[in-house]
């Protein structure tokens, strides 16, 4: 793994306007270092907390199922929330980026 901080200053990749604004993103793997995701650039994005939050509450209702979860699960979220999730399962079951 490469030294690059939990957390980072720049945009968030999800949501545009933020009130507060955040000082900080966090830096989220697209495919989870914790199903073995790896450490790469083409595999991080900068979210904020909410964003990073709810993109992983996502992600789990995917792996908890098997697969999609369902619009009414999904409707609650963000689009790009639900893309970066969706995104990450594929990740997961794949097994590459």
């Amino acid at each position: 793994m490469n030294d690059l901080p939990a957390t980072a200053p720049g945009p968030c990749a999800v949501h545009r306007t933020h009130v507060p604004r955040p000082l900080y993103s966090d830096v989220h793997h697209v495919w989870p270092i914790g199903h073995h995701g790896p450490d790469v650039p083409a595999n991080r994005v900068l979210v904020c907390q909410t964003g990073h939050a709810r993109i992983h509450r996502l992600l789990d209702a995917w792996l908890r199922v098997g697969g999609d979860p369902g619009w009414s699960v999904r409707r609650a979220y963000h689009p790009v929330e639900r893309r970066l999730a969706r995104l990450g399962f594929e990740r997961i079951t794949r097994g590459a980026l």
